[in-house]
């Protein structure tokens, strides 16, 4: 009886650490779409960029991806409480059935061991996603200052161009009058004679 519960623990453990990797590769894929969700959005939000004013856009994305971002850490730690939930009534339950107190003990050390490790790597993919929303909003502020500053430029040529046009509009009105009043002169000098 003592090597059938053995097994079956075993068994366990075995069906445990592929729900692990089943779960450790769901979330990698996870990462993957919205890393690409991410990358369509940007794509979208680069089309909008021109119909929208720049603070606005730049508030709103940025409050999109707090809100999003924290969404997301919200979620993982209740999946990672319901885990833990798990794992400790498991560990309870082997420890009141299992007749060999030190092997569960060594298991459990085990276990703890690669949970953390999991939670090492979990917490690695969490900043690199915080660091590739930065990124991504720094690039955004520096396109929309480019933009803007592309803007005043085009808006000083217009001015620059209406200024000229003015000069020139002011300047053939002066020569208009000087001629009007050349002839004027040459009428008033006929009426004279």
């Amino acid at each position: 009886m003592f090597h059938d519960n053995q097994d079956a623990v075993k068994a366990l453990h075995s069906k445990m650490l592929m729900c692990d990797v089943i779960a450790e590769q769901q979330a990698q894929l996870a990462l993957k779409d919205r890393k690409k969700h991410l990358e369509k959005e940007i794509d979208l939000q680069w089309e909008e960029l021109e119909k929208q004013k720049m603070a606005e856009y730049d508030e709103r994305l940025r409050e999109k991806l707090e809100k999003e971002y924290h969404k997301k850490m919200k979620n993982a730690q209740s999946v990672n409480e319901q885990l833990e939930q798990f794992k400790l009534s498991y560990i309870k339950k082997i420890k009141e059935e299992q007749l060999e107190g030190e092997l569960i003990k060594r298991q459990v050390e085990e276990e703890l061991d690669r949970e953390k490790e999991r939670e090492l790597k979990r917490q690695a993919k969490v900043a690199k996603t915080r660091d590739d929303f930065k990124k991504a909003n720094e690039e955004l502020l520096k396109i929309q200052a480019a933009i803007a500053l592309k803007e005043k430029e085009e808006e000083a040529k217009i001015a620059e161009f209406a200024k000229k046009r003015e000069a020139m509009e002011h300047l053939k009105k002066t020569k208009e009058e000087e001629r009007f009043k050349q002839k004027q002169a040459i009428k008033q000098q006929l009426i004279d004679r």
